[in-house]
């Protein structure tokens, strides 16, 4: 049966209530100094770092931006201050910066950036400090770098022609970048990646399926293939049996399914999730308290 819409007049005391309950949550609801930027504040943060004249190299890639965690000793004192419990409710969050880490004019560039709230969803942001990474190890690969470099192999010749040496169809190859590790101070340092290559063709799990033998380093900043090596035309393992996907798996894997469990908490749930807090409930820690006086008495008797 199709439920009557309310009429008008019975209508705006649920929309009042809904339009109080909605200001309440907002107005106890108070951001955490942890808590993860907000997509207003990522926003903010670019464009800070795209108007700055200490990075003046481009393009400009972003790697990471995350917030820069305040001192333990600052959140300790925000979190548990003293004072009263109206005092503590104005208390201010602790002021907000993000970590940058970006890759421009082949160096490694390391930010920190001042975050302001101005009352709203909007945010501003300013640019502190400004380093330029000299030290071991490179930014994390962004996708855009891993799209572009797993696009080389099928145009190189001489990958072509070791696929083709193994009877493999190019189409059936996918290709996916690793880092190489750290192997110490030797030359002019590099942000290179190898490849390691895969054929799919009739099972999911390509992993199962590598084209060995091969070795094969792309230069991520030039974005081209700089070392190349085919040692050995190892066969390509077949298909069969491969696929771990349930409709493909068969005996024993494809066997009887056990008995659905069930999880039962009398209790409830003993914790607490608020924004990005999670805190326990007051039985939880009554129950934590007692585990190092039973581990106590366990030691006594061992």
């Amino acid at each position: 049966m199709a439920r009557l819409p309310l009429p008008r007049p019975a209508m705006l005391p649920l929309l009042l209530l809904a339009v109080l309950s909605v200001t309440a949550a907002a107005a106890s609801s108070r951001p955490h100094s942890l808590d993860p930027l907000t997509p207003a504040e990522i926003t903010a943060v670019r464009a800070a770092v795209l108007a700055s004249p200490l990075v003046p190299a481009r393009p400009l890639t972003f790697h990471y931006v995350g917030l820069d965690e305040p001192d333990k000793p600052d959140v300790l004192a925000y979190a548990y201050g003293g004072g009263t419990a109206r005092r503590r409710a104005r208390r201010q969050p602790l002021q907000r910066r993000a970590l940058v880490i970006a890759r421009a004019g082949g160096q490694s560039h390391e930010l920190r950036v001042e975050v302001a709230r101005n009352g709203s969803s909007a945010a501003a942001a300013t640019v502190l400090s400004h380093a330029v990474h000299r030290g071991a190890g490179f930014p994390t690969l962004t996708l855009e770098e891993q799209f572009a470099a797993v696009a080389l192999p099928p145009a190189y010749p001489p990958f072509v022609d070791s696929v083709r040496r193994r009877g493999v169809d190019m189409g059936d190859v996918l290709c996916a970048v690793f880092p190489v590790g750290w192997f110490g101070d030797a030359g002019a340092p590099r942000r290179v990646a190898k490849m390691l290559c895969f054929v799919a063709g009739a099972t999911a799990n390509f992993y199962a399926r590598p084209i060995e033998g091969v070795t094969m380093v792309v230069d991520l900043d030039r974005m081209a293939i700089v070392g190349y090596r085919d040692r050995v035309a190892y066969p390509v393992p077949k298909a069969e049996g491969t696929d771990y996907r349930a409709g493909k798996t068969g005996p024993p894997l494809a066997g009887p399914q056990p008995a659905p469990g069930v999880v039962v908490q009398p209790e409830g749930r003993g914790f607490h999730i608020e924004g990005n807090i999670v805190s326990l409930d007051q039985h939880m820690h009554q129950k934590i308290g007692c585990i190092p006086t039973l581990k106590r008495l366990k030691n006594s008797f061992d």
